[in-house]
């Protein structure tokens, strides 16, 4: 900062003046003259920094707006580039160099424009940066012209390549034909000869490839092995032919030439030949499928184990020692030496017979076969157009056909195994284990899983065949626990149901199913739980009609499936309101379907809370169990008691209870409904029994008049008898009999089993009690009915014989005795009236001789003539 000099300066003693002064202070007028010198060439010397500082922020701001503009300039460039390759020709020959063109025009118009007033340097760093932009354009202008400049050449061309590779790969003419084809297409194209020179090779590449795949449909395995370069191990196979033929006691360059036969002189191990109905031939010997399993051979197996398999195959076909060329190829073609005549031309081989192929075209085989054994045969290669596709391109063809064609292996063995599943489970009489056991496609373990099954299944269908047969003859009873039986009664339920014509056919039998067998069949199960549980108050009204007919149908059949007890509550509830409160059946599914919103639920449980019911539970008691079992029309009959003890009488009470309160709740507190409800559920497990020691009109649980069906009369008797004759087994001649079930009445009725009851009985006053369980036999009641029945049928129809012989014997008395007598014809009707007292004294005196068991010594045999005299003599009775 300038200071000028003031009155104060002047003042100030300074020992430094313009001159010397001797002493004390004085003017310094001399210093300050010195100062404000200094100070003036100071102030020169800050103004010319001001001036550079100030030209060198001209110069930064300068390049700050060069910088701005050139970030402009390489952004318009780019979207330049952008623009000018949308509207560049389709092939985009001269892209490049028509956009470099322009870009480096507006490069040295900008610098032009824009570098003057910039130093050398920021000069040199802007061009660098426009030249890298230039760069950078460049290769992405050379990059899309070449990209499509070989998408044009490709399109220019590969339309009619993609001809000749589709017709490549269906065969549909020479391959070399088309592979030229191909080559004059790109020849003719209009593009450089570099790029023709590259669509060469790729071509004769890509034909090679669709030649492959073309192979690979026809013959997966034989394609993988040419892809895949496998070449015929010569001195392993001349080995094993030599060492097969002195083991067979025949001449090697037979087998051998015959092994060149069968492979078409390439003697690859997994040729392909024709298929016939041995499937698929393959190999040394054209193996068929059969054969091959039989002798284990496959694919990958090496080739001396199939060479040592032909030994087998020759020496079981009945190949001898000392046999020759002839046959041992009839062994191979015809199956046995000595079929010189055979020919296999109508199966896919060659024409001729085995003596014409020996004698015609096995020369040639017999050279390859003298060098095969001599050491100088060479395996020819697989294919040499393969040799045009890139090594890395073949190994992935080679591992895309393998996957591929285990793949298809996967597939046909499922489809195969699927095939025989299905005929196993419809048809398994159509199926032959011999059949499945000579499959080719199949493994062992499928084999033996679908035998298995077969065998199973064959058993089930005699079993179905013979329950079938059975319910024609009569009613069959399936035991619902037993899972064998079940089984077998689901399978004669499908077998029936499936051949139903219509809804109400099936619905038809079901019902008389049901009824005769007393099972539910699973099918029939799921339909009632979904339909019971289904939303839909038609499907809901329709499966509750359908299991009360079941239910009427067989009524223990319920208890036996899984999920019965859900069914039966709504089932229970339907029959209320649509047999006893009028509802129609879509009305009935209505409530019942309500009963499941949640928002009713929520009110049911306010409804458990309330007053109502409780005051409605608490007139509950034992008159209201025994009147539920009044079934006269008025309700006046004579209640039953509740039994058999006091406790039991308890239980009774709170079981109805809860089931009254269950009642309610479903029922959305309708009292009618609810007591119906009770009814129904309370009267599955308890029932009057005539069987009581209170008497024969008492409630008990499990009573036998519900576990057992009613004998042939009606009643339940039979029941009473039987007890009663198992006591006299044992010795006891009882007064009465009664029957008391326990906790294994209910464990057997469970459990599907007849139930077993405690034995009570009366004698001289005193209640006594058999060790052990009774259970009834139905089927033996039957069968005694019927023998009474039939006892009963035969007399009545003797007494009808008797009574007829009879009246033919009174008949011709009446008529002999009116032609014997004279006179008037009161007189002949006296004496036709005695004649027939007279017969009718005379039977009764033959059924009084025969029902005499010992006459004594009075009465001895009574005679015919000893009865005419008593009669004629008056004294017969």
């Amino acid at each position: 900062m300038v200071t000028i000099p003031t009155s104060r300066d002047v003042g100030f003693s300074n020992p430094r003046s313009g001159r010397v002064a001797p002493s004390g202070p004085t003017p310094m007028v001399g210093q300050a003259m010195q100062g404000l010198g200094q100070s003036i060439v100071q102030a020169g010397y800050s103004l010319q920094a001001l001036q550079e500082r100030e030209q060198k922020d001209l110069m930064n701001s300068r390049s700050n707006d060069v910088s701005t503009a050139l970030t402009r300039f390489q952004a318009e460039e780019e979207q330049r580039f952008l623009k000018a390759r949308e509207e560049s020709s389709e092939s985009g020959i001269g892209f490049t160099r028509q956009f470099m063109e322009g870009y480096q025009q507006r490069a040295n118009d900008f610098a032009k424009q824009n570098f003057q007033g910039l130093s050398p340097d920021a000069q040199t760093n802007y061009l660098n940066n426009i030249l890298s932009r230039g760069n950078s354009l460049f290769e992405k202008a050379n990059a899309y012209e070449t990209q499509a400049k070989t998408n044009y050449y490709d399109r220019t061309t590969n339309g009619n390549l993609d001809t000749y590779r589709t017709q490549i790969k269906s065969n549909a003419a020479n391959f070399d034909d088309l592979k030229r084809q191909g080559l004059e297409a790109i020849n003719s194209a209009d593009m450089p000869e570099p790029w023709k020179a590259e669509r060469r090779q790729q071509w004769e590449a890509d034909a090679a490839e669709s030649k492959w795949q073309w192979k690979y449909q026809q013959d997966p395995q034989t394609a993988i092995r040419d892809i895949k370069g496998v070449k015929v191990d010569a001195t392993g196979l001349s080995s094993a032919i030599q060492q097969t033929a002195q083991q067979l006691g025949i001449d090697p360059l037979d087998l051998a030439t015959v092994m060149s036969y069968e492979t078409g002189g390439t003697f690859d191990p997994w040729i392909k030949g024709p298929t016939t109905k041995w499937g698929t031939h393959r190999g040394l010997i054209q193996w068929g499928e059969p054969q091959a399993a039989k002798y284990g051979v496959t694919q990958d197996m090496p080739i001396e184990q199939q060479v040592a398999a032909a030994g087998r195959y020759l020496l079981d076909a009945g190949v001898k020692p000392g046999m020759g060329l002839i046959d041992i190829y009839s062994a191979v073609n015809a199956g046995a030496p000595g079929r010189y005549d055979r020919s296999d031309h109508k199966a896919g081989g060659a024409p001729g017979t085995v003596a014409d192929k020996v004698m015609f075209q096995m020369e040639g085989h017999k050279k390859k076969a003298a060098a095969l054994l001599g050491g100088s045969y060479t395996p020819a290669p697989g294919d040499p157009d393969l040799d045009a596709i890139p090594f890395e391109r073949r190994e992935q063809l080679a591992a895309w056909g393998e996957t591929q064609y285990s793949q298809q292996v996967t597939r046909e063995r499922a489809a195969t195994k699927d095939n025989y599943s299905l005929l196993i489970a419809t048809q398994p009489e159509q199926v032959k284990e011999s059949v499945i056991l000579a499959d080719p496609v199949l493994d062992n373990g499928e084999k033996a899983e679908l035998v298995k099954s077969l065998r199973s299944a064959v058993k089930d269908s005699s079993a179905v065949n013979a329950m079938l047969g059975a319910m024609g003859a009569g009613n069959v009873s399936v035991n619902p626990f037993d899972p064998e039986q079940a089984k077998v009664a689901d399978g004669a339920y499908k077998r029936l149901s499936d051949g139903a014509q219509s809804d109400d056919e099936r619905e038809a039998l079901t019902r008389d199913f049901v009824g005769r067998t007393g099972y539910v069949p699973k099918r029939v199960q799921q339909d009632l739980r979904n339909g019971a549980m289904s939303n839909d108050a038609s499907t809901l009204a329709a499966t509750m009609e359908s299991g009360l007919a079941l239910e009427r149908a067989a009524p223990g059949a319920f208890r036996a499936f899984e999920g019965s007890e859900a069914v039966r509550n709504r089932m229970d509830l339907y029959r209320a309101y649509t047999r006893d409160m009028g509802y129609s059946p879509e009305e009935a599914a209505g409530k019942l379907v309500k009963a499941n919103d949640p928002e009713y639920a929520a009110r049911r449980e306010t409804l458990l809370k309330s007053e109502t019911v409780k005051e409605e539970l608490k007139k509950i008691d034992a008159s209201t169990i025994s009147a539920s079992f009044d079934t006269s029309p008025l309700g006046l009959g004579r209640n039953p008691k509740l039994g058999p003890t006091p406790a039991a009488e308890a239980v009774m009470v709170s079981e109805y209870r809860a089931l009254y309160q269950e009642g309610l709740v479903d029922a959305d507190g309708d009292t009618v409904a609810a007591k119906k409800f009770a009814d129904a559920r309370f009267q599955r497990s308890y029932g009057v029994s005539s069987f009581s020691s209170m008497g024969r009109n008492v409630v008990v649980k499990n009573p036998p008049e519900k576990a057992y069906h009613p004998g042939p009369d009606g009643t339940h008797e039979y029941i009473r008898t039987q007890a009663s004759e198992a006591l006299q087994s044992v010795g006891i001649q009882a007064d009465e009999v009664y029957l008391q079930p326990d906790l294994e009445t209910e464990r057997d009725i469970r459990a599907g089993r007849p139930a077993s009851y405690q034995v009570f009985y009366l004698k001289d006053g005193q209640i006594e009690r058999l060790n052990g369980q009774f259970v009834a036999d139905p089927a033996e009641a039957k069968v005694k009915a019927e023998a009474e029945n039939a006892a009963a049928l035969a007399g009545s129809e003797a007494r009808m014989i008797d009574n007829r012989s009879q009246a033919i014997q009174e008949g011709q008395a009446v008529d002999n005795a009116l032609a014997e007598t004279v006179g008037p014809d009161w007189m002949k009707a006296r004496a036709a009236e005695t004649a027939v007292d007279q017969i009718q004294q005379r039977r009764t005196m033959e059924e009084r001789g025969a029902a005499r068991s010992n006459p004594g010594p009075i009465g001895g045999m009574t005679t015919e003539q000893q009865i005419n005299d008593m009669i004629n003599s008056g004294i017969a009775n």
